[in-house]
């Protein structure tokens, strides 16, 4: 479990392991992590605003591990690098870098499995959409129209297989 208070602590070390590699780090990164406590899907996100990168986690992962809490600052902080805001060859190479120097297991996306958490669920009757996977059929239930369901096409399941969304009709 991770203090708020130890968070930007964290946050330094993992910035200084980005630069002990000469991974190129932008120095308009904002130094302090912010929490929100609303998202019940994402684990981290990593925004420009006024000309800096913000790292912001989810509430929730302050249930795990110390490590898988660096693992998501790690991820984060590498949007921050020069041609890696996404999740492209840039950020995939430098992403290679952290996990064989640091023995991370940074990817794309990981489960709340992997994060050691237990996973929340939304309540079914606040479920409004159901994102469907169309090869093994697993369902990701959401309250909002998210920017998935936008650019559905856009997006793949962990096994590869195309996704559909579902608006359920109470």
């Amino acid at each position: 479990m991770v203090k708020k208070e130890n968070l930007d602590a964290l946050l330094k070390q993992v910035i200084k392991e980005v630069r002990d590699v000469h991974i190129p780090l932008t120095s308009n990164i904002c130094e302090q992590v912010l929490v929100n406590p609303r998202p019940r899907r994402r684990f981290g996100c990593c925004r420009r605003q006024g000309g800096k990168f913000i790292i912001e986690i989810s509430e929730f992962i302050l249930g795990g591990h110390e490590r898988a809490v660096k693992g998501v600052l790690a991820h984060e902080v590498l949007h921050a690098c020069k041609g890696s805001y996404e999740h492209g060859a840039v950020w995939k190479k430098y992403r290679d870098i952290m996990n064989q120097a640091y023995g991370y297991n940074i990817k794309r996306t990981t489960s709340f499995e992997e994060m050691g958490l237990p996973e929340i669920s939304i309540p079914d009757n606040k479920v409004k959409y159901i994102i469907r996977c169309q090869k093994c059929g697993k369902e990701y239930h959401r309250q909002k129209f998210t920017c998935v369901m936008k650019k559905i096409n856009a997006y793949r399941c962990r096994c590869g297989g195309k996704l559909e969304w579902i608006k359920i009709e109470k």
